[in-house]
This record gives C-alpha cells, sequence and structure tokens, in this order.
C-alpha cells in the first residue's frame, strides 16, 4: 500500500514536470516597424524566456527532493518490516548465588608442650665418670615423635641437647660416691629451629633386645634406677645404682668404681615447664 501510494506521487510530480516543459513552447515573435517597439519586444520575449527556465529548473528541483524523501521513507519503512520483533524479556527474580566461604589464612599457629610430658632419648656415645667435666655439652637423639595436636614438634632422631652437671669419679676422690649429673637444656624442632627446655632425666634403661628396663621417679623421691652397664638383661634387676630424681643424678652404690652410661642408654626426660612454639 505504501508502494502504491508513492508511485502515485512519483507519477504526479513527473506529470508537472511535463506540463512545465510544454509551456515552454517558443514564443511567437512578434515584429514591428518601429526599432523601438522591436526592441522592447525582443526585451519581454527573452525575459518570459528565462521565467520559463526558472520554473522548468525548481521544478525538477522539487521533484529531485521529493523522489529523496520518497526514498528515505521507503527504505525506512522497507527496514522497519523486515527486523525481527524483539520478545518481550519478563524479569523473574533469581535465586541468591551461595556465599562463598571465605578463605581461612594459613600462617603460623602456636602449639604448647605441656609440663609433664616426657621425651624419651638415647645417648649416641658413652658417657663416664672417669673421663667426664661439668660443663661438657651432650646429645641425645629422639626415640620417636614428639606430637601435640597432630603437630609433629621435633621428629625421632632430633637432638635434645645439655650438659653435664655434677662429676664425682670413684677412682680420683677416695671415700666419695661415684656420681654422674646430666642436665637437657635445648630441643630442636622438626622445622629445624632450636627451643629452651626445662626439665629432669627422671629415667635411665640399658639398651636390650627385649626392651628397656627402667625405674621410674614419682614425686620427685628416689623410686629406683638403674645405671647403664648394671642391669642384668634376664632379670632386670638392679646390681648396684640410684638415680636421684632431683638431680638428675645417676650414682654408683659403692665407693671406688665409676658410672658409666654406654652408647645405646635411653634416658626419660621429664619437661618441668611447658614449651611454647610456633611453628608453621
Amino acid at each position: 500500500m505504501t508502494y502504491n501510494r508513492s508511485s502515485t506521487i512519483f507519477t504526479m510530480l513527473l506529470a508537472a514536470l511535463a506540463l512545465a516543459a510544454c509551456g515552454q513552447k517558443a514564443p511567437q515573435q512578434t515584429t514591428s516597424d518601429d526599432p523601438a517597439v522591436q526592441a522592447q519586444i525582443e526585451e519581454d520575449t527573452e525575459l518570459k524566456a528565462r521565467e520559463e527556465e526558472l520554473a522548468r529548473r525548481e521544478a525538477e528541483l522539487a521533484l529531485k527532493e521529493k523522489e529523496a524523501d520518497l526514498a528515505r521513507r521507503e527504505a525506512a519503512l522497507t527496514k522497519g518490516s523486515s527486523s525481527p520483533s524483539k520478545p518481550k524479556t519478563t524479569t523473574t527474580a533469581s535465586a541468591p548465588a551461595p556465599a562463598t566461604p571465605t578463605p581461612v589464612a594459613s600462617g603460623p599457629r602456636a602449639y604448647t608442650v605441656p609440663a609433664g610430658t616426657s621425651i624419651d632419648v638415647q645417648l649416641p656415645a658413652a658417657i663416664t665418670t672417669k673421663t667426664a667435666r661439668v660443663g661438657d655439652r651432650i646429645a641425645a637423639n629422639l626415640t620417636s615423635d614428639l606430637v601435640v595436636d597432630g603437630k609433629v614438634i621435633a621428629r625421632a632422631g632430633g637432638l635434645l641437647q645439655g650438659s653435664v652437671s655434677e662429676v664425682i669419679s670413684g677412682s680420683k676422690k677416695i671415700g666419695g660416691t661415684p656420681t654422674l649429673g646430666l642436665t637437657f637444656d635445648n630441643l630442636t624442632l622438626s622445622d629445624g629451629s632450636d627451643t629452651a627446655v626445662n626439665g629432669t632425666v627422671t629415667q635411665v634403661a640399658a639398651k636390650s633386645d627385649k626392651g628397656r628396663d627402667a625405674a621410674k621417679i614419682a614425686g620427685g623421691a628416689v623410686a629406683g634406677a638403674v645405671i647403664g652397664h648394671q642391669v642384668d638383661g634376664d632379670k632386670g634387676k638392679i646390681i648396684g645404682g640410684l638415680l636421684g630424681a632431683a638431680a638428675g643424678t645417676v650414682a654408683a652404690r659403692k665407693t671406688g668404681t665409676e658410672v658409666e652410661l654406654p652408647a645405646g642408654t635411653v634416658l626419660g626426660f621429664t619437661l618441668n615447664s611447658p614449651v611454647n612454639v610456633t611453628m608453621q
């Protein structure tokens, strides 16, 4: 329907232009014997021809403008009819996105090894009152992991270090009871760092295939002791020694002898104070 109407308008414009062209018939040349009159006639004829030419050009310009306007309208109508209609969108309330859990910052954590914890260590080398001197540094290896809240604080084989605190040699001091005092003050942690410890040697046992023979100290009193080289492996019998709980010392019962803890001797070291460490 729109295209037919545009064609009709276009046809009408063409007809108007044709009529304007038809009106441009050559005017009849009127002559006069009077030169002045003849000059006026020619001037009027030329003026009329110019007016008709101007009218023709104006009609052509109007026709072109109409054609351009019609072309624009037809293009707009064609584009509007060819574009698919957009479906109506329905906004629905969406369920809230699940909350993202806040990541827990990983970092160092504090651990406490409580007082009263017993740590078993094994001597890698012999210690005897015959050669030891007060202040000599000593070291022993943990026999098992030290674990707190599932965290390995110190690994089996790690070092518990200390020093010789007392030495009385039976062969060098007449009438004296041979005594060997040991104290430990430093523990190597699983991450390679060291921490100070405060405790007492409360147990001495010889290494044997049948397990350790040990006498424990209770309540700070001497409940019994085993001197490493004096253990009867078959019966676990104490042959001749005492362990002083308060001083962490091993003493021979008779004078004139020596206290010797051979390599492989197992010591029980009990913490007197808690150990606080911070580890990753």
